[in-house]
């Protein structure tokens, strides 16, 4: 097996470097969870990885997870699609083996973390070389600089990220069904009975 060496900057941080090893079998899922555990960031915000040309011109898109409504491609539509009409289907990092994607002894690739903000990472391949057996991959073989502040900050929520429940309910909502468990309140059934009974005679002390 053999094991791909990439090299990571950060947007124009000089001072930020990363190297990695992974093998050829792996997954970019395998990839993205080893930057987002190296630099400690929150799993749960969107990334994608993108095939880059020498420029860094993006080719091909490889996403965490296929919730861009964009480019989603309609269930009743895809049944009708042949293959050939089926290029624009969502590529997705668990299921994108590095091998597959790797045609250049000296790749490029774009790794944007938070599409809100699209912080960005320049990833260039740049060793081929054999596994150590005795080694677990992905590793990082070298690590220089801290990790960028805006990286660390207080990330947006995003869809898919589980919230805590609100049970209330606004003027526009539907009440609760059923109300019977009030009944067995204590007193409750002044409130619920069928006969509601006024007693006027506290209004007459009054006046």
């Amino acid at each position: 097996m053999i094991i791909y060496k990439f090299k990571t900057s950060f947007e124009d941080y000089d001072d930020f470097l990363r190297e990695i090893e992974l093998r050829a079998d792996q997954t970019f899922e395998d990839f993205h969870q080893a930057i987002l555990g190296n630099l400690g960031l929150d799993p749960g915000m969107l990334a994608s990885f993108f095939i880059c040309d020498h420029r860094f011109r993006k080719q091909k898109e490889i996403q965490l997870t296929g919730t861009d409504p964009a480019i989603a491609v309609n269930e009743e539509d895809d049944e009708e699609q042949g293959p050939a009409e089926k290029e624009n289907d969502v590529l997705l990092m668990h299921e994108c083996v590095l091998k597959d994607f790797i045609d250049d002894p000296h790749q490029r690739l774009l790794f944007v973390y938070d599409n809100l903000n699209g912080w960005t990472f320049y990833i260039e391949l740049v060793k081929i070389m054999p596994a150590d057996k005795n080694t677990i991959y992905p590793r990082f073989s070298k690590s220089r600089g801290p990790v960028p502040v805006e990286l660390v900050a207080t990330p947006k929520q995003i869809p898919g990220v589980e919230t805590p429940k609100d049970f209330s309910y606004g003027d526009g909502d539907a009440p609760p069904a059923d109300l019977s468990d009030f009944d067995q309140i204590e007193g409750g059934e002044e409130y619920f009975g069928d006969d509601p009974v006024i007693n006027n005679d506290d209004f007459d002390q009054e006046k």
